[in-house]
């Protein structure tokens, strides 16, 4: 399989790192330490440039259904640590409407995300360690849901206009857009500070119209949402795990010790290479999965491996950073604690890695 770019996806990797790192420079992250981290500056300028349409097919206002380009939007976010967090709404509601759903007034909202419009998800519950088997319910009344349950980790609700919620009902799994308005929304403290909310649903009452999917399609809608959602994490992980790679390169090959730069030492040297070759591979399973989810709606095992080879690789990683850096790795004026906190995020966010090995190994020797 050939994994090279190709020139438009250089050119979407060159002109975002441009824009990125102008509009992430440290002195403006600072201001994102504390309080609510989103930078609707940011938001808006990516919207004018054309890049939330990354993954969107053209008649909705996109660049085209391509889920490595809209990869690289998240591999790149990651590594300027940028205050954004757009996987729910990109992801998991665009995405999924735009494969299951052939609603025109769902349609609409991916042509209003491309434009800076937040919607979003709420898919994780508390105490569910089985996101396809969702604890919140739907009762059927007539032409009406009513539905009830909590869901938290849900990004940017308080911004959001709806909320795509996965529910359990007679008909089996239900994936629901809702009013914002009609839930009760409480914020959540993060690792890294990422704007995440508790959603609560009680006896929410919607129309059947909201349902995003055919009749029968909910649990195939859910697992395909679950998965894209993984591969975008892991490519979100590989910003992640680059940008730390890259700052052990320059420590090591200027930090001086004993009269020689430390990287000279083979102790360092090595660990400093298994840094790159996790890295690597992460970028390597990452584009076997996008690119096999551009064209089947179920790849279980290749966002497995991508999700557990981005836990690994973010853990390992700030891991050897930290320790290369010696106390400048932990000094809260340096770059790297940032990348650390947002690592960690990354490798337990939709379960660790061994989580998803157990998942795994269970596919594999049931022969799915």
């Amino acid at each position: 399989m050939d994994f090279s770019e190709l020139s438009h996806q250089s050119e979407i990797r060159d002109s975002l790192d441009k824009i990125l790192l102008q509009q992430c420079s440290p002195e403006n992250l600072k201001k994102f330490d504390v309080g609510f981290k989103h930078d609707e500056k940011l938001l808006s300028l990516l919207a004018n440039n054309g890049y939330l349409g990354l993954g969107i097919n053209e008649t909705h206002g996109g660049s085209g259904e391509n889920l490595y380009d809209l990869g690289i939007l998240f591999e790149r976010l990651g590594y300027h640590a940028a205050p954004l967090s757009l996987i729910g709404c990109l992801v998991d509601v665009v995405q999924t409407i735009q494969k299951f759903s052939n609603s025109e007034v769902h349609r609409s909202l991916i042509k209003a995300i491309a434009g800076g419009e937040i919607h979003t998800s709420a898919i994780l519950e508390p105490l569910n360690q089985e996101p396809e088997n969702p604890l919140s319910r739907a009762d059927i009344d007539g032409d009406n849901l009513i539905i009830t349950g909590t869901k938290y980790l849900s990004e940017l609700a308080s911004k959001s206009k709806s909320i795509l919620v996965s529910v359990n009902s007679v008909e089996g799994v239900l994936l629901v857009l809702v009013d914002s308005t009609k839930v009760d929304i409480t914020e959540l403290s993060t690792t890294a500070n990422s704007p995440a909310f508790k959603v609560d649903l009680n006896s929410v009452r919607v129309d059947r119209s909201a349902i995003i999917h055919s009749d029968g399609r909910g649990l195939e809608a859910l697992r395909y949402l679950l998965q894209i959602n993984m591969v975008m994490r892991s490519y979100l992980a590989l910003g992640v795990t680059e940008k730390m790679t890259s700052l052990i390169a320059s420590y090591t090959s200027e930090r001086e010790q004993f009269g020689r730069v430390i990287g000279s030492f083979q102790a360092v040297s090595h660990r400093a290479a298994n840094c790159f070759i996790d890295l690597e591979c992460l970028r390597l399973v990452n584009q076997q999965a996008a690119i096999n989810l551009n064209t089947n709606l179920d790849c279980e095992n290749d966002a497995l491996i991508a999700k557990i080879w981005a836990g690994n690789a973010c853990h390992k990683i700030s891991y050897s950073a930290q320790h290369l850096h010696g106390g400048t790795g932990v000094d809260r004026d340096y770059v790297l604690w940032r990348y650390c906190l947002l690592a960690k995020e990354c490798e337990l966010i939709n379960g660790s890695a061994s989580q998803n090995i157990d998942r795994l190994g269970l596919n594999i020797t049931s022969n799915q």
